[in-house]
């Protein structure tokens, strides 16, 4: 019901109207599926561990980029962009290059709620990011009215720093496993997204650098495109 205001003030069911999230975790090399699950005394986030198993359609036309702060117990604060067009200014030392997109998860690693977004600042998820955007850049033209179905085909260890101040990040290797219709993918404007400036030059799309990478880990077996119907309904 509407308020004086014009919209809504009650609680939203189930916790919330944003569009629910997939995450990759650098530090481990997991792909997550984070649902909101009532608990009888609240709602409270579950993570689902979708690594094994991901597939997903993207939407690689509505990329955003800027920048992103994600801190703890608060909702994370974007400043985006199109790609391809002038990124904003830095609002803060503590945000970060990122990206966002949506994508819509397969049937075997969905939930109930598939359709979701993936947003991140490591250099391990933005470098595995532009290098499958690269590939549907190349691909696009041979497939019109379609977007990406990519899946994980491996995680690879790189080692930073020395001593105490080692670390490990995870970098993903995506691949595109064939091209769906967009469907109910409808791309929604969401919060943060800044006034598209003058538009980049050709060439200087505002991706991120490739890190190196050595060895390999865990893998995904790709699905044959021909049962992508039956893998999104």
């Amino acid at each position: 019901m509407a308020s004086v205001f014009g919209f809504s003030t009650a609680p939203s069911e189930g916790g919330g109207d944003f569009l629910p999230i997939v995450q990759y975790d650098a530090r481990a090399g997991r792909v997550f599926r984070r649902d909101r699950v009532d608990t009888g005394q609240g709602f409270e986030n579950e993570q689902i561990d979708i690594t094994p198993i991901f597939k997903a359609i993207c939407d690689f036309e509505n990329i955003e980029v800027g920048w992103i702060v994600f801190t703890p117990g608060s909702a994370p604060d974007f400043r985006m962009v199109p790609i391809g067009h002038q990124l904003p200014d830095r609002p803060s030392p503590n945000h970060k290059n990122g990206l966002r997109f949506m994508l819509k998860l397969s049937k075997e690693c969905g939930g109930d709620k598939p359709i979701r977004e993936i947003a991140g600042t490591s250099k391990a998820f933005l470098s595995g990011v532009e290098a499958v955007y690269t590939q549907y850049l190349a691909q696009k033209g041979n497939n019109p009215g379609k977007l990406p179905v990519i899946v994980l085909e491996k995680t690879t260890p790189v080692k930073t720093g020395s001593g105490e101040r080692s670390s490990t990040n995870y970098h993903p290797q995506f691949k595109i496993s064939g091209w769906a219709p967009r469907g109910d993918l409808v791309f929604e404007p969401k919060g943060g997204a800044a006034p598209a400036s003058a538009k980049a030059t050709a060439g200087q799309a505002d991706a991120p650098s490739v890190a190196p990478s050595t060895g390999s880990t865990r893998a995904a077996a790709p699905t044959a495109q021909t049962e992508l119907v039956d893998d999104f309904g």
